[in-house]
């Protein structure tokens, strides 16, 4: 019975390809993991948000969302649904900020995520998306406009 044992192949963990949702997020330097884990330093549990990101604008416009979160100082581990989609929706809406290139990331440099995205909880019972996509808005538009007249 050892011998039979000893002489059995070891079974392999089946794993499924990465779908191209977490290959671009690989890209992005971000993990998308499962809600019932806890996250940890450039991790989200946004995919579900991601994908309706995805959908709706495409990956070009997904990116441009990660990267104003990712490469903008405090707010580097601000992957939060809500905060993904009122950027998101405010980049829709004025595709001349979003064509702004690095003075966009500049100005969300000087835009305080968590506070906002903390400070939009407790607003509820209105939604937090909502609530956050009028913050981003008045501060982008304010830190655009100054970065304009300089």
């Amino acid at each position: 019975m050892e011998n039979l044992i000893a002489s059995t192949p070891p079974v392999l963990k089946r794993t499924r390809p990465k779908g191209r949702l977490d290959t671009l997020a690989d890209q992005l330097g971000i993990r998308i993991i499962p809600t019932w884990r806890r996250r940890e330093a450039n991790e989200t549990h946004a995919r579900s948000s991601i994908k309706a990101i995805v959908a709706e604008h495409g990956e070009p416009h997904l990116i441009l969302v990660i990267r104003c979160v990712r490469e903008t100082g405090a707010n580097r581990q601000e992957l939060w649904s809500e905060t993904l989609l009122a950027i998101s929706d405010v980049l829709a809406a004025r595709p001349d900020w979003r064509d702004a290139g690095g003075a966009l990331l500049d100005a969300f440099d000087t835009i305080p995520l968590r506070e906002l995205r903390l400070e939009a909880v407790r607003c509820r019972p209105w939604p937090v998306r909502h609530t956050l996509r009028g913050m981003i808005y008045a501060r982008l538009s304010a830190a655009l406009e100054a970065g304009e007249a300089a």
